[in-house]
Order: C-alpha cells, then sequence, then structure tokens
C-alpha cells in the first residue's frame, strides 16, 4: 500500500515567494492518517511559499482521476505499479528515502554492545524498511528483530520504534522512540534538481534541515555543507566587489547580480529571471550584445562607466555570460591610491615631457622621439654627458607609457659599492648571507613589477652582474640571492650612461651582447653648449622668483661663452648660487661664482690667430681704446678709433682698423654695434688684456 505521494507543478525561478504561479505538491498516502501529515509539514518546511501542496488517499481515488503533476513521490517501488493508472507522466515518479533526526540516533548507541532490539512498526515491510535503515546508518552494536505480533519476546528488554509505541508489547522494559522517519536530504535534492530550483532560500532551509538529520548516503551531509559555504562564500566575495559583476545565460536571462550591480543602475527590486533587455537601457543593451566587450567607456545616465562582457565556458560548451561594470570615478580614486602608495615609497615619477624647458630644436627632436619610444616596451638606452636631463628622460617615456600609474624604480649603477648592488637589484632570501635580515629583502625588480626599473650609469655596472642582468633581459625572470626559484617579472627597462659603451666593448669592459639587448630604442641629449639659446631661459628658470631679474650684458656674455661641463646641473647651480648672492635688480659679474669669471684663462689660441694676421700689437691697442671709451659707458667708432691713435703718433688706414676690429670681434674680444651705438670691449677681451698685462710682467 502506499504511505505517500507528493506532486508538484511548474518551478518559480526566483527567491521572491509568492510572485510567479507556485508548483504543486500533492502527497498521497493510504488514507488520511499521521503519515500525510508529518509528510506534508515537512514539504512545507523546505517549499513554504515556492509551492501549494495537496493531499491525496487511494482509499478515496475514484477511477476516473488523474494526476497531472510535475513530481510524483511514492515510498516504495511497489506503489508505482499501483498509482499507474492515475499518472499521466511516469518520469515524475520519485522515490522517498527516509531516514531518522541525529539527536535520536544517540538513544541507539547507548544501548549496550551485542544487545538484542526489537524494532517495531506499523507493518512488517515498514519494520525491515526501519531495519534496513537503522543498519544503513551505522547501528552494528546491537541486534535488531523485526517484530512479529505473534511471537513474544518476554527474552529483550529493549525496543525501537519509529513513532509507534502503542505497538511495542508491554513486557519490554526500555522502549527507544526514535520519531516519524524524516524525508532524506537526498530526496529533497532529487526534488529541486528535477524542478529546477534555485533558490538561496531553499539552499538555507535545506542546510539546516541537513544539520539535524541522518543523511543515508555517506558524505552527502558535509558535501552538501561544504558547497553550501562556498556558495555562500561566493556571494559574500562577489558582493565585497566594487565592480558590479552580473551572469546571464545565453539570451540575457539573469541569474546572478551583486550589491554593486544594485547601486550602479540604482535597482529597487529582484530582477533574477529577468531579462537584460527589461532592465538596462537600450545602448547598453546593444553593447553587451556583442560575444565580447573589453574595457569599453560609455557614458551611462550622466555618468561614465566602463563595460566588460566574456562568454563563460564549461568543458567546452558556452553556458553563459560574465559582465562586470565598473564607474571611472571610483577607478580614478583607484588609481590615486595607487599614486600615493607608491610616491609614498619613493617609486614614482615626477616629471614628464611638459617638466623640459628648452628652445632648442635638437631638445625638442628628442622629445618627439622620446614620445615615440614612449608607446613601446622596449628597452631604451638614454645616452649624453653628466647633468644633461636622462633621468629627467627617462622618468618622462615612463609618465608617457601604459606603465604610468604602476612603480618607477630608479638605481645608480655607480653610486652603489659593487658588494651590494647585487643585492638591491635582485634581493634575497632570509638568511642568504651574514648581515642579511631575517624577514630577506624584495629587490628592485621585483618592486618595478608592472612598472619601469631606470638603471643609471649602467657603465659603472661589473661584468658579473651585466651577464645576470642579461638574463633578466632574456627571460623576464629573477632569481633572489640564496634562492633556488626563479620569479617572473614583467618591466620596462631603461638605462643611461655617459660613456662611450662601444670603446668599452673594445676593451672588454662592457658586454657587447647586453649592448645590443639595452640600444634597442637610443635616444642621445646634447650637452648645454650645443644648445646655447637655452642657457638664458633655463638661468632664469631656476632662479624661481628672482627669474625677472634683469641680466646684464656682461653676465649673458659670461653665460654664453662658458662651456658648461656640468650642463644643466651645473647651470641650476649657478642659478642658485646667484639668487644668493644678488641684491639688486641687475646680475653682475661680481654676483657668479668665481670660476665663470677666471682671469687666468690661457688666450694662446688667440694669441697665435692675432700673430698669424701680423696684428697683435695694434689688436692690443685697439682693445685698450675700447676699454676706456667703456669706462665712459659709451661705444667707439673707427674714425674716433683712428683720431686716438693719431694723437698718439700711431698711423693706421681706417681699413686697416676695420680689418683689426673684424678680427677682434671673430674672437669675440669686442662686440661691433651697427650705427652709433659704436664697438664696445666683451668680458673676454677685458680678461685678455688683463691675461696680456700679467705675461708682460712676467
Amino acid at each position: 500500500m502506499v504511505d505517500c505521494l507528493i506532486f508538484l507543478g511548474t518551478p518559480n525561478m526566483g527567491d521572491s515567494l509568492g510572485v510567479n504561479i507556485l508548483k504543486s505538491i500533492g502527497i498521497v498516502t493510504n488514507s488520511n492518517s499521521l503519515v500525510a501529515e508529518f509528510l506534508k509539514s515537512s514539504i512545507e518546511n523546505i517549499y513554504k511559499g515556492f509551492v501549494a501542496i495537496n493531499n491525496y488517499y487511494l482509499n478515496e481515488l475514484k477511477s476516473t482521476d488523474k494526476i497531472d503533476d510535475d513530481v510524483i513521490l511514492i515510498m516504495n517501488h511497489e506503489i508505482a505499479i499501483e498509482i499507474e493508472r492515475y499518472v499521466k507522466n511516469k518520469k515524475n515518479i520519485i522515490v522517498i528515502e527516509r531516514t531518522i533526526k541525529e539527536n535520536e540516533v544517540y538513544k541507539i548507541f547507548n544501548i549496550p554492545q551485542g544487545t538484542k532490539a526489537l524494532v517495531v512498526n506499523n507493518a512488517k515491510s515498514a519494520t525491515l524498511e526501519t531495519i534496513s535503515l537503522l543498519y544503513r546508518i551505522g547501528v552494528n552494536n546491537i541486534t535488531l528483530i523485526p517484530y512479529d505480533e505473534n511471537q513474544t519476546y518476554e527474552n529483550i528488554k529493549f525496543a525501537i520504534t519509529p513513532g509507534e509505541s502503542s505497538r511495542v508489547p508491554k513486557y519490554i522494559e526500555k522502549v527507544i522512540d526514535i520519531g516519524n522517519r524524516c524525508i532524506d536530504i537526498s530526496t529533497f535534492i532529487n526534488i529541486s534538481n528535477k524542478l529546477m530550483f534555485k533558490s538561496r532560500v531553499i539552499d538555507t532551509r535545506l542546510f539546516k534541515y541537513s544539520e539535524k538529520i541522518v543523511n543515508l548516503d555517506i558524505g552527502i551531509k558535509d558535501k552538501y555543507k561544504e558547497l553550501y559555504i562556498k556558495n555562500e562564500d561566493l556571494n559574500a566575495v562577489l558582493n565585497m566587489s566594487k565592480e558590479g559583476i552580473m551572469f546571464t545565460d545565453l539570451d540575457g536571462k539573469i541569474s546572478f547580480y551583486n550589491n554593486a550591480f544594485e547601486r550602479l543602475f540604482n535597482i529597487r527590486e529582484n530582477i533574477k529571471c529577468k531579462n537584460i533587455k527589461n532592465v538596462l537601457d537600450k545602448n547598453l543593451v546593444c553593447l553587451l550584445g556583442k560575444n565580447s566587450v573589453k574595457d569599453e567607456l560609455i557614458e551611462y545616465r550622466d555618468k561614465f562607466i566602463v563595460v566588460n562582457k566574456e562568454i563563460v565556458n564549461y568543458y567546452g560548451e558556452k553556458k553563459g555570460c560574465y559582465i562586470s561594470i565598473s564607474e571611472v570615478t571610483y577607478l580614478e580614486q583607484l588609481a590615486k591610491k595607487l599614486t600615493l602608495k607608491y610616491s609614498n615609497k619613493g617609486l614614482i615619477a615626477r616629471y614628464d615631457f611638459n617638466s623640459i624647458k628648452t628652445n632648442s630644436n635638437s631638445i625638442k627632436e628628442c622629445i618627439k622621439l622620446g614620445n615615440k619610444v614612449a608607446k613601446s616596451d622596449l628597452t631604451v638606452l638614454i645616452t649624453g654627458e653628466s647633468g644633461t636631463g636622462k633621468e629627467l628622460f627617462a622618468q618622462s617615456i615612463h609618465n608617457a607609457s601604459l606603465r604610468k600609474n604602476r612603480p618607477f624604480v630608479a638605481i645608480n649603477c655607480a653610486a652603489v659599492p659593487e658588494s651590494l648592488l647585487e643585492s638591491e637589484l635582485f634581493g634575497y632570501e632570509s638568511g642568504a648571507f651574514t648581515g642579511a635580515r631575517k624577514e630577506g629583502k624584495v629587490g628592485l625588480f621585483e618592486q618595478a613589477n608592472m612598472g619601469t626599473i631606470f638603471l643609471d650609469e649602467i657603465g659603472d655596472m661589473p661584468l658579473t652582474l651585466q651577464a645576470r642582468l642579461l638574463r633578466v633581459l632574456q627571460e623576464k625572470q629573477v632569481m633572489r640571492i640564496g634562492s633556488d626559484g626563479l620569479i617572473n617579472i614583467d618591466i620596462r627597462v631603461i638605462s643611461a650612461t655617459n660613456k662611450n659603451l662601444l670603446q668599452m666593448i673594445e676593451k672588454g669592459q662592457f658586454r657587447k651582447d647586453l649592448f645590443y639587448r639595452i640600444n634597442v630604442l637610443p635616444i642621445n641629449i646634447p650637452p648645454v653648449r650645443e644648445r646655447k639659446e637655452d642657457i638664458i631661459s633655463l638661468i632664469k628658470y631656476f632662479m624661481g622668483r628672482k627669474r625677472n631679474i634683469r641680466l646684464s650684458d656682461e653676465v649673458i656674455e659670461i653665460f654664453m661663452n662658458y662651456s658648461w661641463p656640468g650642463n644643466i646641473r651645473e647651470i641650476q647651480n649657478v642659478a642658485s648660487y646667484i639668487k644668493i648672492m644678488n641684491d639688486e635688480e641687475e646680475v653682475k659679474a661680481r654676483d657668479l661664482p668665481y670660476y665663470l669669471v677666471d682671469y687666468n684663462i690661457d688666450f694662446d689660441k688667440e694669441i697665435t690667430y692675432l700673430k698669424s694676421k701680423n696684428c697683435i700689437l695694434n689688436s692690443v691697442l685697439i682693445l685698450k681704446i675700447i676699454k676706456e671709451q667703456g669706462i665712459l659707458k659709451s661705444g667707439i667708432g673707427r674714425k674716433s678709433i683712428k683720431k686716438i691713435m693719431e694723437a698718439k703718433n700711431i698711423r693706421l688706414s681706417e681699413a686697416e682698423i676695420r680689418r683689426i676690429m673684424s678680427i677682434l670681434n671673430k674672437l669675440s674680444l669686442i662686440l661691433c654695434n651697427l650705427g652709433r651705438g659704436g664697438s664696445k670691449i666683451t668680458t673676454k677681451g677685458d680678461n685678455f688684456l688683463k691675461w696680456m698685462e700679467n705675461r708682460t710682467k712676467l
């Protein structure tokens, strides 16, 4: 006879209770008994709000009755044959597996080992099922005897019954009532799977239910618990994300979305099982209609968002879509935090190409080349004299590249002792050598991961480290000192040197293979003496608040004639010196460092040239006349010079005076002005006269 049947109708996929048409569950028993009510209560505990439950009794069913439901649960296989004529679809039949509550089974385990125990139920078949159940869940400490009402068992003191205590013989001393047998968790899982229930509410109820019963299938309880916890962990992680995340099927039906997605799109209702076409606006839906979307920036309701979409594959088959959406303002906040983090560690490039002040076409060409180089991840070699701004260019290249929000790590290979350079670059493990930190150290290559490392003065790197650097460039891997493990890195390498590496290669001081590895994209920065148009503007730039102070003609002449061996660095130093020493509105020679106006300069080349032109003595005389006139703060012309010389009984034609003044102007000893301005002696010319006087004294 049938103990119970359960019938269910169309599934409700959402968690929102009572929104859609509920499924129906029919419970069929022999009669209107306590078992029927117990089974109905058990079903309600799990599926309340999701299904409608109906009881059917075999002794009341008519021959014309039809059971047209999605799932039919029966107590044993024999019943299936008995109800065949009532059921439209036999595939809907599920045999109920039953078990007992976990707290009841402990009473049985307290029965002494080897004791005989009588098992009592309402029918012989039910009694045998109960015995089978007890053995199946691991009751092996006692001998179970099936009850037969036609026999007596006065030698047995214990009886076990599933809610049928009234049937136990009165002479049995100890009765253990384990209560009605419960529906096993495996049956509920079969029901949910068959009806395609996917609800956190049901999952939570089943989890709690499984905690109270003994599961028939070994390990199923732990596995279900493990899956439930993993599912909860996954939900928690996804809801912690700042990105809006959604999963849909291939038709756009929503199966999951996180809290960030709700906030981003101001969703106020449950949209599970809805199509994205009915949730999002047309432009976004059109974009999401593509098979793949990668970092697509669009404007959405007065804000900018970045959209990504990927197809989810299971075992090679397309199963759904993963959609992630980020608001640009949040991404900007992340970028600022990342920049601040690198800045606090000193791993940031402070300058860009706008920081380079120049009027020179040669430097402008370097900037143009640098911008092109920045778009690539290939290695760069910057050459130039000391102080020309090689690191400024390196930082600018980094900030113009896609790695600009990643670390910029710089090291001067000449400034770090050879014994420490290796550990600085590659790092080391704990206890790698005497004096090493206990926790070890992360090398600069690792710190620069995903960013740029700048190797300044690479020409001073020892040959032994050159070999290791070559491997880093080739393999994109580093190995810490004292370790045998390789660490993958993704870096862009920019090198710089003021040395001639090709000459060093010939002398065996630099590896040829390394040179061709670092010299993929070469940039040469010209020295200041080759771009004199930048000198005055750089001086004024570095003078800061005093940049509007006027430079005297004498000072400008000194600056323009000086070779600036220290390049930009020296110009910066001179500007700093002037800021301290000058208290007037005009910068004069006395405000400059002594070495810029040193009188002990060698004029042998000028003397040789003047002698070759047969005008050394007359040149000195003309320079003195021009200087004397300059003291009166006025220039002088050829005719005036001729008159002064005639007054000294020196006869020179105006043409000869013109020739000599042209030579002096060429040597920058005088400055020839057109018109009434006349000619003036230069600082160099003044120094030349003093140098000549010193030679005469000697």
